[in-house]
């Protein structure tokens, strides 16, 4: 009888019965199950614990005892309880390549899968399922017949509670595998960052992976390579980490006509944006670059792309920046700077677009986005105010005590902006509201501006954040006192 015949037969007799059944051959042969048998199906090799798990199939929902039958989960564990070396056969490789992540879940001796919808911090959830992790005998680091590594199987199916566990139990996760035909040895970051894989760069990065270590012959940084393929998740997760690690001004091999500057991460988005490929993603990418510090590109056709796509890129900085308030002022201090390459690309320029704006009178919304970036991490009850009280409602005495321009800047463009909203009749060609807009101004040109045009509403609006106009009631009370003492003192 062949050992498939042989092993069937066994199932077949029940638990009690494949026990004895193993029993007799191990001591007929006490090498019998790290031995490999040849199959006349497809003249593959199997262990007793490979067949089993081949044979094994996975319960799906509440099973009758009858109609699981195939479940070896009990016979697998047998087998597993009398191995020396529980690696024979890569039976986890097996399992998870198999699809079989119930036995793989069980293997691990984790009874309760994470949801895959679930919306948990990995990281925070990492640390709640180390309290809870059990030690097991499996070699991490092992590879199959195919060389293929644990992490990169688990890798492949997206399977976050299977990440957590594997890295839980110290392995290499610098360890590369070939993932293409040209046998390009990718190690785990660059593979979570091909998959689009965010948790599982998240984890990666948390557990020390070499977040600036090239990839094959382009020498894409994990970065760059996010960037080069779109895999704008992916480099969201990365740009979480920081900067320095990341090396976010690195080249890579895609070399210029020049033959010797090669892309960063900047420039291979914008390539992207110029071909229209998946064009919004991309923008949102360089969005994440410019908050996090990046530098704009150094090709002027780059910079002007940028510029020509304006209020798309700040739309992307807005949003992405709503739960980021730590890395607001750092951003539009950026944008400030009259003589960087970031201003240019914010601010509307002298172009002919600028000319018809100007001819209209309908200056870029652009400038006024940056300032509400201010003024909505400063109104945030979540943000700690340094005089307690939210930016667009302090006092005159508490912005009288500010200091920092970039805040009192912001609070009189909405409040300038929120004035002339308000006028039936409008002057379009407002000299503050255009130099605004154009990024000629700041605090200082504002405070310079109110000083030297006293009947203009910069003037009015400057005077009012600090010398409050009195209320009429208050006036008309006042009066009324002074009256009343006038008759007193004539009596």
């Amino acid at each position: 009888m062949d050992f498939a015949s042989e092993i069937n037969e066994a199932i077949s007799l029940g638990l009690d019965g494949f026990k004895l059944f193993i029993q007799h051959k191990i001591s007929e042969n006490k090498d019998y199950l790290k031995q490999f048998f040849w199959l006349p199906q497809d003249g593959t090799q199997m262990t007793v614990l490979n067949y089993l798990i081949a044979a094994h199939q996975e319960q799906e929902g509440e099973l009758e005892a009858e109609e699981c039958e195939s479940d070896l989960t009990e016979f697998i564990d047998y087998v597993l309880e009398l191995s020396e070396d529980k690696n024979v056969g890569e039976p986890l490789h097996q399992a998870i390549v198999a699809g079989k992540l119930q036995l793989a879940f069980h293997l691990l001796g984790i009874e309760r899968c994470i949801e895959e919808n679930s919306r948990a911090n990995v990281i925070a959830l990492s640390e709640e399922m180390r309290k809870k992790a059990k030690a097991n005998k499996y070699d991490m680091d092992r590879r199959d017949s195919e060389g293929r590594t644990l992490i990169s199987l688990i890798l492949n199916i997206k399977n976050i509670a299977l990440l957590i566990n594997i890295l839980m139990n110290k392995l290499n996760i610098h360890a590369t595998t070939s993932m293409t035909d040209a046998r390009v040895r990718f190690q785990p970051i660059h593979q979570a960052v091909v998959l689009d894989f965010a948790d599982g760069v998240r984890l990666l990065a948390a557990e020390g992976a070499q977040l600036a270590n090239p990839l094959g012959v382009m020498k894409d940084t994990p970065l760059i390579l996010a960037a080069r393929l779109g895999k704008i998740n992916a480099m969201e997760a990365l740009l979480e980490f920081p900067g320095e690690n990341l090396q976010l001004e690195a080249e890579n091999n895609n070399l210029f006509e020049d033959k010797m500057t090669g892309h960063t991460a900047m420039e291979e988005l914008c390539e992207r944006i110029a071909n229209n490929n998946e064009k919004n993603e991309a923008i949102r990418g360089v969005a994440m670059l410019l908050c996090r510090g990046a530098e704009p590109p150094l090709r002027e056709e780059m910079r002007q792309l940028l510029s020509s796509n304006r209020i798309a890129l700040l739309k992307a900085i807005d949003k992405y920046l709503e739960d980021k308030p730590g890395l607001v002022d750092a951003f539009v201090n950026r944008c400030h700077v009259t003589d960087g390459p970031l201003h240019n690309i914010v601010y509307a320029d002298h172009s002919w677009g600028s000319s018809i704006r100007h001819l209209f009178g309908t200056p870029s919304e652009a400038a006024f986005i940056v300032e509400n970036l201010v003024i909505r991490k400063y109104n945030d009850s979540q943000v700690e105010q340094a005089n307690g009280t939210p930016l667009s409602f302090a006092t005159a005495e508490s912005l009288a005590r500010e200091r920092n321009h970039l805040k009192l800047y912001a609070e009189f463009v909405r409040r300038y902006t929120q004035a002339y909203d308000s006028q039936i009749f409008t002057n379009r060609w407002s000299t503050m509201r255009w130099m605004i807009a154009e990024g000629r101004c700041d605090w200082a040109t504002v405070v310079n501006y109110a000083r030297n045009h006293p009947t203009s509403r910069t003037r009015i609006i400057w005077g009012e954040m600090f010398h409050p106009m009195p209320k009429l009631h208050e006036d008309i009370e006042e009066t009324s006192e002074n009256s009343s003492e006038h008759t007193v003192r004539m009596a």
